[in-house]
């Protein structure tokens, strides 16, 4: 049982670092991308078209794919009041709800999303100047809160063994 547990660990360790490189990986495409255009904007007189378009979406890369990443690692802000006054027992029981529920939230927002993917599909949604479809932006959403939703049971299950987070490295 320990080692299945710890291929699990090792795999969903890969998969949400694999997720953040991309994640990384837009991040330098949208910085590239913003000094291309203010330098032809300003410098050339000639505007990218488009070049709004393209960084809204390009953010939904970057947030999303690094999600899961920073939510494994406890990258995220984290301001601890309520373990101050609980016991342990007790924390550890409410670290496994909030955990849990989170979980649950992010499955939501995965089929809710999936949902509007298919809709976007089906009305060719796409953005206002150059029309880039939306809907492989809504399938990039919904896998990557799909991870996170993992990344969050699989804490649960932690928390409620008294395992510690996996910290970042």
């Amino acid at each position: 049982m320990e080692d299945r547990r710890g291929k699990i660990s090792t795999t969903v360790d890969s998969v949400v670092r694999l997720l953040a490189y991309i994640g990384g990986l837009a991040i330098l495409w949208l910085m590239g991308l913003t000094v291309v255009a203010v330098v032809m904007r300003y410098v050339f007189n000639a505007p990218i078209l488009g070049a709004q378009d393209i960084s809204e979406l390009s953010l939904v890369l970057v947030v999303f794919f690094a999600l899961a990443y920073c939510g494994w690692t406890g990258g995220h802000i984290a301001v601890d009041l309520i373990g101050m006054v609980l016991k342990p027992g007790i924390l550890r029981w409410t670290d496994t709800l909030v955990r849990a529920i989170s979980g649950l939230l992010f499955v939501t927002v995965t089929w809710q999303t999936m949902r509007q993917g298919l809709d976007a599909f089906e009305y060719e949604e796409a953005s206002n100047l150059i029309e880039i479809p939306h809907f492989p932006f809504f399938l990039v959403v919904a896998f990557c809160s799909a991870v996170y939703a993992l990344v969050l049971f699989i804490q649960a299950v932690r928390a409620a063994r008294g395992i510690p987070d996996v910290k970042m490295q």
